[in-house]
This record gives structure tokens, C-alpha cells and sequence, in this order.
């Protein structure tokens, strides 16, 4: 991993309750995350396909190289990408 430089903009307070770990704060705060995302320029594909009365589907995210800067405090997480 390199080191990002830049300033952070747009930031998003997600809610932590004192967790440090960030997967699991982006997992308890989901969808507010992807929506924050999708303004970032997230970028969403779905896919189906029927083959033999079998029903297949995926969806792939795919958000453009962004460097992100995370602070903590005792009950949020403070998220911003890097311009």
C-alpha cells in the first residue's frame, strides 16, 4: 500500500458505538455507505441469465481509484475521499 496524498471532501459520520474496526461499521451501515458511493461515481451492473430453468443473477459495484481518509471517535466514523 502507498500513502495518498490529498484533501478530503465530501465526508460521511457513519455510526460505530465505539467499534474500531471499519468492515464491520460499513457492514452495520450498508446502505448509507453505497449511497454515499453512488455520488462518488459507484458505478452498478447487473447481469441475469435462464439456462435450463435455472435463473442466474450478479451484480457488480465497481467504484473509480479513490483514496479515502477515516477518522474515529467514541461513536462515530468519519469517512472522506481524497481529491
Amino acid at each position: 500500500m502507498t500513502k495518498c496524498k490529498g484533501k478530503p471532501y465530501a465526508s460521511i459520520s457513519l455510526e460505530s458505538d465505539g467499534e474500531k474496526n471499519l468492515t464491520t461499521i460499513i457492514q452495520k451501515n450498508s446502505e448509507e455507505f453505497i449511497n454515499f458511493l453512488h455520488t462518488l461515481g459507484l458505478s452498478i451492473e447487473s447481469h441475469s441469465k435462464t439456462t435450463d430453468f435455472q435463473y442466474r443473477s450478479f451484480t457488480t459495484l465497481t467504484l473509480r481509484t479513490t483514496c479515502f481518509k477515516v477518522d474515529f471517535n467514541e461513536n462515530f466514523a468519519i469517512i472522506s475521499p481524497l481529491k
